[in-house]
């Protein structure tokens, strides 16, 4: 793939709700991809779908378990980290922040899963799928934004969790996008960059590197450098998914580096290393 020092900072195990991958088989899968690090990211919603409130302490014993049984015999001397998904931690962010005083946490990404309390709480995914016209799809963009402003206010998370999310889901048709809000999401940016935090590129599962496009400029012109790369996959196929595509369209954009985490720390990979 390259020999560069490749790293995938964003995937989940059995230890989410939606995915029925063991851990041994997402590292046999992103050996076999040649990635080279990889952060098991979890994870940890405070809503459901449905909007219902879910519990605000974290319960790291099944992840720290699987972590803890691969941590050191990983193949080919993969390095595997722990991370976790915060969905939603606007809601309550001194829970979040006590739920992540974990020792052996290196990594955080701050999500936005669901709808904004005010909203109804629902999740994007499942609000996404209910609109029947171009104003419902940009009423979610709007809240969206809204709490993204909030959630880079708060402490708990390294980087932003997918933040062109929602775009995911609404329907093509409608042919939406973050434009109209881009003076916010530039401040959004400005307060990543402020904090020494940054965002990920997430591909999807190979289904968004070019969405990207226009956002990582925006990041980048701002002074962004922090940045981490994941697939977001669910299952062993989709470890590591577009990631060449993604690494030319990185370099393309003049950024310089690929972030890992040590204890919630950044270090700096060269993207031509």
């Amino acid at each position: 793939m390259t020999a560069m020092y490749l790293s995938d900072y964003h995937f989940h195990t059995r230890c989410s709700s939606d995915s029925t991958a063991t851990l041994a088989q997402q590292v046999q899968a992103a050996r076999e991809a040649g990635v080279r690090e990889l952060c098991v990211t979890d994870h940890w919603n405070l809503l459901d779908q449905q909007g219902n409130r879910l519990p605000t302490v974290c319960d790291w014993a099944p992840s720290l378990a699987q972590w803890r049984e691969l941590r050191d015999r990983c193949p080919g001397g993969l390095e595997l980290r722990l991370g976790v998904e915060v969905g939603n931690g606007v809601l309550d962010p001194a829970a979040v922040d006590a739920s992540l005083e974990l020792p052996e946490l290196d990594f955080v990404i701050g999500s936005l899963h669901s709808q904004s309390a005010a909203a109804g709480g629902r999740g994007i995914f499942t609000a996404a799928h209910a609109c029947t016209k171009k104003e419902d799809g940009t009423a979610i963009l709007d809240d969206y934004m809204d709490m993204l402003e909030e959630l880079v206010q708060t402490r708990g998370w390294d980087v932003l969790g997918h933040v062109i999310y929602p775009l995911r889901y609404l329907p093509p048709e409608y042919g939406l996008d973050l434009r109209p809000w881009w003076d916010r999401l530039a401040e959004v940016f400005r307060a990543a960059v402020d904090q020494g935090k940054g965002i990920e590129m997430n591909t999807s599962a190979g289904a968004t590197v070019d969405q990207w496009r226009e956002v990582l400029a925006l990041y980048r012109d701002l002074g962004g450098e922090v940045l981490t790369l994941g697939s977001d996959a669910h299952s062993p196929q989709f470890m590591a998914a577009a990631f060449p595509q993604a690494l030319a369209l990185l370099g393309e954009l003049g950024f310089r580096w690929l972030c890992v985490y040590r204890r919630r720390t950044p270090l700096f990979c060269k993207l031509d290393s």
